[in-house]
């Protein structure tokens, strides 16, 4: 990553196990990214930022999901689930003021964080490449920032929405050690039942241990388990069987699809050092480590079905989707000064290892010799980079010295896809079933991939006080990608003092998002609902180079390019108070997303003749929207003192809302196969401008005592709006929909201090056992009542959680 050197990251760290609000407000806590001047706090920034002490963080994962704890934290960020789905089981994004989970940008420490390796197929924003957040040891976050504003320009390409930056633990002495034990406990209205599910036992620790005078070894350990969670809903889907034979309806009434949270297992590592030579070097490094096995879930298949073989699954069976993943990073570096400037050198890789498969399937071609487990397929992404960042001050004679920025930066990502099993893909004897493993089928070596590209990028950012009021700054970064060009980005923005506790501030940018590697060579085939959801097919993703894909229309991805305005007034009417408030406009042009299912009956003739009969639909990722987000962001922080301790109280409003400029929807080519098809479907597209909550209000409170303190939260997921199925349903531009109601969700916890090093917290989150408002009940909305519940609902289908932990500190 080009952008904030490592070294002035580490002097915004705190203590590992330490808040240090409790010392002064947040609000004037310093911050690394926005500004690579030194000292630039939260409050003078001429950007939004957000800082979250290490109490907050701790206390918003309670879970262990450092997405969720993102969620809980920020009004602009949500982490929606995905139901009933293969990979996004095993790999969720985030999203920041409601753009795509790839449009943000992640650092650890100040550097870049690679992406996954896999690609979403699934979810509303179907198509992009996440930063798989999870990946990050929890127990390893001393604190995050979050800067709300395009920073192209300062940090490179994926910071369309923003930039995430996580800091890592770095106390030189002593350590910690937790143990926690949750579940949910709800109930579940469809099936009228009282749940305890979702158990999670969480242990962990960290230590650290001095080098020299000043530098430390920080490094732990944490191991999760979670069982998982069932939210299904007694169905009548046996018309979803291609034959409804009577053992398909005897089936109607009972619970045999699966929705809710996957099985999962986490382990994590992680290491930060430091070490201060003689002769003033510091040499750096960090490195975290994450190896999860999840287990998920796809669609049940009728003991009736073709797909299905009697002798093996005689009443019909639910394929179970398996992940195991391996996610490393690890970053080393040096820095010091020479002459006026300071420089820091590094070098990172990361890599992310995804090997998909499923077990309890079967490839009905084969008959009774079918196995039931199989490999689908491996993607591994890797990426390796060296920069070098240097910055001094320059006195000009004015107010204040001018801060100067440089940097050089070269990257280099490969990415490969491995076949599955050959019983995952095979076409067997038994010609009236479908070919290929259910939930699959599986990668044919002959559509395995190995690619890879080189980056360059270069960069100057400038800062000062033009006048004792006026703060200016100003950033250029010039890329170079082999694979598709060059990209040129600029950035300015200010901040003025109209009094010095009242500042106005804007800034406007334009940013970039290469096409992710993974976006260029992912290909797989999935058998999933058609367009109307009444029967299933098996639709292949095909990369926009395939033949195949070009003779529908696809070609080459291009980058998005962004333009980012924003305008705030930053307010503390007292010490312990402050408010912000900010509005941004962000337009994104060439947005890559994923085609839908190009099938219909001359499709399949002209997939038939040109030898592909094995599937029904075409899909490919093409450059194909036009997008304007609008949003205001409004934040308020007020510190006292109450009843012998010290209470914070927060509020945090997002508004947001999303509209298309321009869509793309057809070709020549794929005029000549069928003039009637479209790129993007009414319904997809209404999922891109309504499948985010159109507001997000969060109200916090805070108390700290000598023995005890209790923090509560209370998060609003406003309004949002999805497809339906049911063709009896309102029109909400134009096609069929539901509105789903805003929904509030209340989290408390509760802290006992046993001893000066003992812990005892108790909590719930969403304790009033709140959930979205039900799906219109017909066959079409719910698959007859299997899936009660829509799943782009940030607060989830789980309903109530409630955990106990244990903290010791040494």
């Amino acid at each position: 990553m080009l952008g904030a050197p490592a070294a002035w990251a580490q002097e915004a760290q705190t203590a590992a196990g330490t808040d240090t609000a409790t010392a002064t407000a947040s609000i004037d806590q310093v911050t690394v990214v926005g500004s690579r001047a030194r000292n630039r706090t939260v409050f003078d920034s001429s950007v939004p930022i957000d800082r979250f002490g290490a109490r907050e963080v701790s206390n918003a994962l309670s879970t262990g999901d450092v997405g969720a704890a993102l969620q809980n934290l920020s009004p602009s960020i949500n982490f929606p689930r995905i139901e009933s789905s293969g990979a996004s089981d095993s790999v969720r994004g985030i999203q920041l003021r409601g753009l795509a989970p790839d449009q943000v940008l992640v650092l650890i420490n100040g550097k870049r964080r690679h992406t996954s390796a896999v690609l979403d197929t699934e979810s509303s924003f179907a198509g992009t490449v996440p930063v798989d957040i999870n990946a990050i040891p929890p127990n390893a976050i001393d604190h995050i920032e979050i800067l709300r504003d395009g920073a192209g320009a300062q940090y490179g390409s994926d910071a369309v929405a923003g930039v995430i930056n996580i800091v890592l633990k770095k106390a030189r002495t002593g350590g910690s050690a937790a143990v926690s034990y949750g579940a949910n406990h709800t109930h579940f209205e469809p099936t009228d039942r009282t749940l305890t599910d979702g158990q999670t036992v969480i242990v962990n620790a960290d230590y650290g241990v001095p080098l020299g005078e000043a530098g430390y070894f920080r490094f732990g350990a944490e191991t999760r388990r979670r069982s998982p969670t069932e939210r299904a809903g007694p169905s009548d889907a046996g018309w979803t069987s291609y034959n409804f034979t009577p053992a398909d309806q005897a089936l109607d009434g009972k619970v045999v699809f699966k929705s809710g949270d996957s099985r999962q297992r986490n382990n994590y590592l992680f290491y930060n050092t430091q070490l201060t030579l003689e002769n003033g070097l510091d040499l750096y490094s960090f490195a975290t480590l994450n190896e999860r096995a999840s287990d998920g879930s796809a669609y049940f298949r009728y003991p009736g079905d073709p797909s299905n073989v009697a002798a093996l699954y005689p009443n019909g069976y639910r394929p179970v989707t398996n992940g195991d993943k391996r996610d490393l990073s690890i970053v080393a570096g040096v820095r010091g000064s020479a002459g006026e400037w300071n420089w820091d050198a590094s070098a990172r890789h990361g890599s992310d290892r995804f090997d998909y498969g499923v077990s309890h399937s079967v490839n009905a071609s084969l008959g009774a010799a079918s196995p039931t487990r199989f490999s689908l397929a491996g993607f591994d992404f890797r990426q390796n980079a060296l920069n070098v960042d240097a910055t001094r001050s320059i006195d000009l004679g004015l107010p204040a010295p001018l801060s100067v920025a440089v940097g050089a930066e070269w990257m280099r990502e490969t990415y490969t896809s491995s076949a599955g099993d050959p019983a995952s893909y095979a076409a067997g004897s038994f010609t009236d079933a479908p070919p290929g493993a259910q939930a699959g089928p599986g990668l044919r070596p002959s559509d395995a991939y190995d690619g890879s590209r080189q980056i360059r990028s270069v960069y100057a950012d400038v800062e000062s006080d033009l006048t004792p009021r006026l703060l200016v700054g100003a950033a250029a970064r010039y890329s170079h990608y082999s694979d598709f060009g060059s990209a040129s980005t600029g950035k300015l923005s200010t901040r003025y003092k109209v009094t010095e506790n009242v500042l106005v501030r804007g800034s406007l940018s334009n940013s970039f998002r290469a096409p992710a590697l993974v976006q260029t060579g992912f290909r797989f085939a999935t058998l999933n609902f058609n367009a109307d959801g009444t029967a299933l097919q098996t639709s292949a993703l095909l990369p926009a180079s395939d033949p195949l894909a070009r003779s529908f229309g696809a070609q080459q991805l291009k980058p998005e390019k962004s333009t980012n305005v924003s305008l705030g007034l930053a307010w503390k009417p007292a010490a312990a108070t402050s408010v912000t408030v900010d509005a941004y406009v962000i337009r994104i042009r060439d947005r890559i997303t994923r085609s839908s299912d190009l099938q219909s009956d001359a499709v399949t003739a002209y997939l038939a003749a040109n030898g592909r009969s094995d599937i029904q639909s075409v899909a490919y990722l093409a450059n194909l929207l036009d997008t304007r987000t609008k949003g205001l962001d409004v934040v308020l922080n007020h510190d006292l003192a109450f009843a012998t301790g010290k209470l914070n109280l927060n509020a945090a409003l997002n508004l947001n809302k999303t509209t298309l400029d321009q869509v793309r929807q057809s070709s020549a080519a794929l005029a000549n196969i069928d003039p009637s098809l479209s790129l993007l479907t009414e319904t997809g597209l209404f999922r891109i401008k309504h499948a985010s909550p159109a507001s997000k209000l969060i109200l916090g409170a805070d108390w700290q005592a000598a023995g005890w303190g209790v923090q509560a939260r209370a998060t609003r997921f406003g309004e949002l709006k999805d497809f339906s199925y049911d063709s009896d349903a309102p029109l909400i531009d134009g096609i069929p929909a539901q509105r789903f109601g805003a929904v509030w969700s209340l989290d408390l916890e509760g802290q006992l201090k046993l001893s000066k090093q003992l812990t005892l917290s108790v909590g719930g989150n969403n304790i009033l056992d709140r959930y979205p408002q039900r799906v219109r009940e017909t066959n079409n909305a719910t698959y007859g009542g299997a899936l009660p519940y829509n799943f782009i609902n940030p607060i989830g289908v789980n309903g109530a959680y409630f955990y106990a932990k244990l903290s010791y500190t040494f």
